[in-house]
């Protein structure tokens, strides 16, 4: 299982963002810092102010930084925003049909893995991940 690029860009920058409380980053620096192509990087931190996880103040002073607490932004939460958890509940293999009464090959290995993945995922906040 891997993300999908804007959330392991969404990722990087909020842990950067953590590992820099109440500095300001514009989104040329970010692009410098974190080699993430600059346009993508644009539109992923409009998505991250328009859902809360950071402000951005304009201004030649502006730029972004962390909203909330960082205890309560949540590794599910950025992923939910970014791509949707919805791919964790499909057949790994792709099957249409894939489930306890009709299992692929790979069904209880995934799905012991599967909810392990989503444990962390709904534990993990920007916090443990700062140092």
């Amino acid at each position: 299982m891997r993300f999908q690029k804007t959330t392991e860009y969404a990722i990087r920058v909020l842990v950067y963002l953590a590992k820099h409380p109440g500095e300001r980053f514009s989104t040329h620096k970010l692009h410098q810092e974190l080699e993430i192509p600059y346009k993508y990087l644009g539109r992923l931190m409009s998505k991250l102010a328009t859902t809360g996880f950071v402000e951005v103040q304009q201004g030649s002073l502006g730029g972004y930084q962390i909203q909330r607490k960082l205890s309560t932004i949540y590794l599910y939460q950025i992923a939910e925003t970014t791509e949707g958890l919805e791919d964790f509940d499909r057949c790994i293999l792709g099957f249409h049909e894939c489930s306890e009464d009709h299992p692929c090959s790979l069904h209880d290995q995934w799905a012991n893995r599967r909810e392990s993945i989503k444990d962390m995922l709904y534990n993990t906040t920007l916090a443990d991940l700062e140092n």
